[in-house]
């Protein structure tokens, strides 16, 4: 009997132990995994011959883990934003490498290169490679030249990817107007809504749907005070001093909110802009 109590306990102390132990070790791998951020994504030579047949679900894996590090460690890890978004464009092309039909990858690539990272160069490099591989897609051309067009500034190149876009199966129908329009505007609130709301109709992630609603929401309050600015300066001859004036004129409500948590001002060339320039807080 008293051999069996002894078993017993010590049966108990292991368990206690062990549960201890593997508290602490979790903790301090997790500490580890987010203080040693490694700006570093495996090559596609590498990872591929190791994927062997399965490329497909090794792309859907690490598109799947990089979606989870943007969207959870990004904000808590060290360094430069810099950083982050070389390792995020060096694991795009990984992904894009092992399934260059993968398409959620690509928009992605989009959705964080140019609209977070402003890094247009990066984000187009992607989309040609999409291009490449799905040549009877209207999405890759229209993507590129609409980050021609809004983003470079450049409407000849925004004008024939979108024209390129429009014989395509499947686009939009205001693709062609929208390509005729980019010689005579420089810059279509209009155009970059319609856009997103296109973006939203192509996409079921949850996370992509909350960033394409905020940017619509933003953009949104951009045309209106714009319009507004518009209308002021034609009712009273002369631009407001400032936005406030426009409330103080009647003419709206109140100053919108930026969903990104900036405020709009009225700069001296007549436009409107945020504080936040659109960008997350981190």
């Amino acid at each position: 009997m008293t051999g069996s109590i002894r078993k017993i306990s010590a049966c108990l102390i292991i368990i206690v132990l062990y549960v201890f132990c593997a508290f602490h070790m979790q903790k301090a791998r997790d500490q580890f995994s987010r203080s040693s951020f490694v700006n570093y994504a495996l090559p596609s030579k590498l990872i591929g011959p190791m994927s062997l047949e399965f490329k497909g679900m090794a792309s859907d894996f690490l598109l799947l883990k990089l979606m989870t590090f943007i969207g959870g460690e990004l904000r808590e890890l060290r360094g430069s934003s810099e950083d982050h978004y070389k390792y995020i464009k060096g694991a795009l092309h990984t992904i894009t490498d092992l399934d260059p039909y993968f398409w959620d990858a690509y928009i992605f690539a989009e959705t964080i290169l140019a609209w977070d990272a402003r890094d247009f160069a990066g984000a187009n490099d992607l989309l040609l490679k999409a291009r490449k591989h799905l040549p009877n897609d209207y999405r890759p051309p229209y993507y590129i030249g609409f980050n021609h067009f809004y983003f470079l500034k450049d409407n000849k190149a925004g004008a024939e990817f979108f024209m390129e876009a429009s014989m395509l199966p499947g686009r939009p129908s205001f693709l062609p107007s929208l390509a005729t329009r980019l010689s005579v505007r420089d810059s279509d609130y209009q155009a970059g809504i319609l856009f997103l709301k296109q973006m939203l109709k192509n996409t079921q992630n949850r996370v992509l749907i909350k960033r394409y609603t905020k940017r619509i929401q933003a953009l949104e309050s951009h045309q209106m005070l714009e319009m507004m600015v518009f209308h002021y300066v034609k009712k009273y001859g002369s631009k407001p001093p400032s936005l406030e004036a426009l409330v103080k004129s009647g003419m709206i409500s109140q100053i919108p909110e930026d969903p990104y948590g900036g405020e709009f001002v009225l700069k001296e060339d007549g436009r409107v802009y945020t504080t936040s320039n659109m960008r997350e807080r981190k």
